[in-house]
């Protein structure tokens, strides 16, 4: 399976539109794309208004940015969709980033795919790696 979407810039940001699913709703989101990030992240206040807590969390976390260590907490999305790609049961660590975003887009959500980023035509291309 092959999908392609665009994406925006933020600076020099990739950021692209998402949708995550939890027990108790959905919500549409702006995630950065972060190939240097491990876990999809979410911020509190969008795992809050799918039916996230720390107390729902599956286990304490701690996210080490360029200005300091954020607790968080790991749950289980019941489903994200970007890309042009819904995945089941994606892990995401919930953490205040302080940037103004949504959370990033991370790796345990693109290694099922080959990608493909073509920034001057704000295109990406997405393959499924046949298991």
């Amino acid at each position: 399976m092959k999908s392609e979407t665009s994406f925006d810039l933020d600076g020099d940001l990739i950021v692209v539109d998402a949708v995550v699913v939890g027990p108790t709703g959905r919500a549409s989101v702006h995630l950065i794309l972060d190939t240097g990030a491990v876990l999809t992240t979410l911020v509190p206040a969008i795992a809050e208004s799918i039916g996230y807590t720390s107390v729902t969390g599956i286990t304490p976390t701690v996210t080490r940015t360029a200005a300091a260590d954020e607790r968080g907490y790991l749950i289980q999305l019941v489903e994200l969709a970007a890309l042009g790609v819904t995945v089941p049961a994606v892990h995401a660590n919930v953490a205040d980033l302080g940037y103004g975003v949504d959370g990033v887009l991370g790796m345990n959500f693109l290694l099922d795919f080959n990608i493909e980023i073509r920034p001057s035509e704000r295109r990406i291309l997405v393959e499924r790696i046949a298991p």
